[in-house]
């Protein structure tokens, strides 16, 4: 069953809303944050003691290929319409939540979860006031599915999930696959969270292959106060407020 779009953070609500978030919703996602809050503390204690979960060190990201679609080379060459840095970080995006799918034995869409993974971020770089971020990239990988030929249904799907990817508290039943663990590549490699189940080795590898540069922590936490700044009341301003541009200067990587 595909996943209400009206729902928080879907793509119907997100186009409805602006990315505005009611006092309702916003008193939901302040209960999901301290949520994931305790989740990382718990998290540091295992990265701390090296503890893995089951069939971490079984997953290989060096066997990580990009599918071979017109899609995913059209959404590769979106990919490269962004600043280095957040293309960067859409490669690491991707094969961070691949890893944790593995891990997790979740099945993904791997053309859809590759080409949203890469245009998850395509408007951060240039926010716009009133106007949610995920936007952008939702509507870029509707054009590139369309300049592909591909079923709108799954250019739908990819947008939706780039919409919910900034929702706290996001669950494979209410929210998908797609969007769940495009979320959670990304708050690997932007702020640490779940880190713990990745095995080191395959963190150096992802690294190796799409290195991060220098200065991007501090590029990504300006990018995330100034959408803030551009949508009061929406989630980043709300992730803002508790803390996120700190834990992203503070992920455990050496930049």
């Amino acid at each position: 069953m595909n996943p209400d779009p009206e729902r928080l953070g879907g793509l119907a609500w997100t186009r409805r809303t602006g990315g505005r978030l009611s006092g309702g919703e916003r008193r939901r996602l302040l209960g999901e944050i301290a949520k994931g809050q305790a989740e990382n503390l718990l998290g540091r204690v295992k990265l701390a003691l090296g503890r893995l979960p089951a069939g971490a060190r079984e997953v290989d990201v060096r066997t990580f290929e990009p599918p071979d679609s017109r899609l995913a080379r059209d959404a590769e060459a979106a990919c490269a319409e962004q600043p280095d840095s957040i293309a960067g970080h859409s490669y690491r995006t991707w094969m961070f939540g691949l890893a944790l799918a593995a891990v997790d034995r979740v099945e993904l869409d791997r053309e859809l979860f590759y080409c949203a993974a890469l245009l998850h971020d395509y408007g951060i770089a240039e926010p716009t006031s009133g106007r949610d971020f995920t936007l952008g990239g939702a509507e870029r990988t509707i054009a590139c599915a369309a300049g592909a030929e591909v079923a709108s249904e799954r250019g739908e799907a990819m947008a939706d999930a780039i919409c919910v990817h900034t929702t706290p508290g996001v669950g494979v039943d209410r929210d998908g696959p797609l969007g769940c663990y495009i979320q959670w590549g990304a708050m690997v490699d932007g702020a640490g969270l779940r880190i713990w189940d990745i095995a080191p080795a395959n963190v150096q590898e992802v690294v190796r292959r799409n290195p991060r540069g220098s200065g991007f922590k501090s590029e990504l936490a300006s990018m995330m106060r100034a959408e803030a700044d551009a949508v009061p009341g929406g989630r980043f301003s709300l992730l803002a407020r508790c803390g996120a541009p700190l834990a992203v200067r503070f992920a455990p990587f050496d930049d």
